[in-house]
């Protein structure tokens, strides 16, 4: 080297002239499609490192990037240069294709043909040393819906050491799926050794899509003995796995509910104690786990459990994670809720569902926890006095719980909840029974404490609505009218039972969901019927289109007819005994 530089030095300038010959050659002029070529391009002289571009090989063949080397060599004072630029190029497809002549320096390299032969033009009877294979598991599928890829790399002799590249799918999410398989297996009368990957792929866009082969590369020993500089030495081998084709449905026209593309999700629930028996004031967590195959964990939704107002829920971040099982991704989303039950009584929980779309029937199921009963007992330590009804900290309004002056029977009771617990009646219908069963036993549980003690009625009188001694019937029906008249419902029990209060003075009994089949009117029956739907939307998680104008037509024909009678009997008032 130290020669090297001084004759470097004491050279005349001529002999460090620029390019002065340039040569392409390769490898081979004829492989298989699954094969790669080498192209050498040499240039004699002294040439910058990026001269040659290649991008005139990309219409035939996949480029790898390419290695530069330089040499220089010094015979009697007279000094040589050269640079040598190597790529790979692998076939696009077989036919005879040109390497194009390249130009460095005003120097220009030769053209020539390669030929690129079909899979199926190898010869039989000359087995194959190294090979690649690609497969799918379902050569069709939905959108987001996830693809099994398996690659096999046959090997007939010994590697010193090889890389596999990604399969190749623009947009698409690829995730190596397990460890790598090595077993034997006879091919064709030769006993290969074949090292097995697994993909998961999960296409993002639909249409029809190739998925373009991984290259496999390694380092194989020579065959050549003639000398002992020889011995050991190594040559590279590339062979790519052949495309295949796929076709990605989209997701359904219209589809009303988060794409959820899998063959199995399921929903299931765990409680932190006992949860058919409840106590006031004391906290209990709700477990709700959401497990989906073939999805991404950012694929899942997600849940969010509706709560009676008797109940304060605080839900805590979701957990989400995924693993791999049996050549697939399985994700699993935690979602814990801290539960305070603040007044005794009973209660149902509503049906948790979780819509996905089944990829083996083409057709939309639901993951689904049924509604359950639970029992809420008073709070052992506060003498058995119960504690008003409280809202979830999200909504922070009035409380809308008032007394009834009867409570229902045993038997309605058991009825209501063979009705919850039934999944075939419409889920509006469920929670106008259930609210109707909570309200009732609730506030005929404060009617009837509040007969029997005083500093306990004193107590639950707090959490009622506050009469404006100032506020008229007529003003307080105008103010109800124009909040339904917007559509705001957030406080509608509230100014429905004020109302009430202005118009029956205090001789009404309350605003229930009361399905009573004791005679009412027209006017009545048409009230009740708008305002059970109002408070079943409430409770539902799909949204139901509201006929104001009849509600408020309804309550001005029942408001007309009390205000000609003027009724002095209870029975009378617009929610009965």
């Amino acid at each position: 080297m130290l020669a090297n530089l001084i004759s470097t030095v004491a050279l005349p300038k001529h002999a460090l002239a620029q390019v002065t010959e340039l040569t392409a050659t390769v490898d081979r002029n004829t492989v298989l499609l699954d094969e790669s070529i080498e192209l050498s391009i040499t240039a004699r002289g002294s040439a910058d490192r990026g001269a040659i571009n290649f991008d005139a090989l990309q219409n035939d063949f996949n480029v790898s990037t390419p290695s530069i080397s330089q040499s220089t060599q010094v015979i009697n004072t007279t000094m040589t240069r050269s640079v040598t630029w190597r790529v790979n190029l692998y076939p696009k497809d077989a036919g005879v294709f040109t390497i194009p002549s390249f130009e460095v320096d005003g120097k220009r390299s030769n053209s020539f043909a390669v030929t690129i032969l079909p899979l199926d033009a190898q010869n039989k009877n000359e087995p194959r040393d190294y090979f690649v294979e690609a497969s799918l598991n379902n050569d069709s599928v939905y959108l987001q819906q996830q693809l099994l890829y398996t690659i096999k790399i046959y090997l007939s002799k010994d590697i010193q050491r090889g890389n596999l590249s990604l399969p190749v799918l623009e947009g698409a999410i690829i995730e190596q799926l397990g460890e790598d398989k090595d077993y034997q297996e006879i091919t064709d009368g030769i006993s290969y050794r074949i090292i097995e990957r697994n993909y998961a792929i999960i296409p993002q866009s639909s249409g029809e899509f190739e998925i373009s082969g991984p290259i496999f590369e390694a380092q194989v020993l020579t065959s050549s003995r003639q000398s002992f500089a020889n011995f050991g030495r190594t040559r590279s081998i590339a062979r790519r796995a052949p495309n295949v084709t796929l076709t990605v449905e989209p997701m359904p026209e219209n589809y009303p509910y988060t794409w959820l593309p899998s063959d199995f999700v399921e929903v299931s629930e765990q409680w932190q104690g006992d949860e058919t028996t409840l106590e006031v004031g004391e906290p209990i967590t709700r477990t709700i786990t959401l497990t989906a195959m073939g999805l991404t964990k950012e694929q899942l939704p997600k849940i969010s459990s509706l709560y009676h107002p008797s109940f304060k829920a605080y839900p805590e971040q979701a957990q989400l994670s995924s693993v791999q099982h049996n050549n697939s991704i399985v994700s699993q989303g935690v979602y814990n809720t801290a539960i305070i039950p603040s007044q005794a009584g009973n209660y149902v929980l509503p049906e948790v569902r979780v819509p996905w779309f089944n990829v083996k029937t083409g057709k939309t199921e639901f993951a689904l926890l049924p509604a359950k009963s639970v029992e809420v007992k008073p709070a052992s330590s506060a003498n058995n006095v119960p504690v008003q009804a409280g809202v979830n900290d999200a909504q922070n309004s009035e409380d809308t719980s008032t007394e009834l002056a009867q409570a229902p029977s045993q038997e309605q009771a058991s009825d209501l909840t063979a009705v919850a617990a039934n999944n075939t009646y419409p889920n509006w219908l469920v929670y106008v029974l259930v609210s109707t069963n909570v309200f009732t036993l609730i506030l005929a549980l404060v009617l009837w404490l509040s007969r029997h003690n005083q500093s306990t009625e004193a107590k639950a009188s707090k959490g009622k609505p506050v009469q404006n001694s100032a506020l008229t019937e007529q003003t307080s029906f105008a103010q109800l009218t124009a909040e339904l008249e917007q559509g705001k419902l957030d406080k509608l029990s509230y100014n429905l039972n004020q109302w009430l209060s202005l118009l029956l003075g205090n001789n009404h009994h309350s605003i229930s969901l009361s399905l009573s089949k004791q005679a009412q009117s027209d006017a009545v029956n048409s009230a009740l019927s708008h305002y059970n739907k109002v408070l079943a939307s409430q409770y539902s998680n799909k949204d139901a289109k509201q006929d104001f104008p009849a509600f408020i037509k309804s309550l001005q024909e029942y408001r007309n007819n009390v205000l000609q009678t003027k009724p002095t009997s209870p029975l009378q008032a617009l929610y009965k005994k």
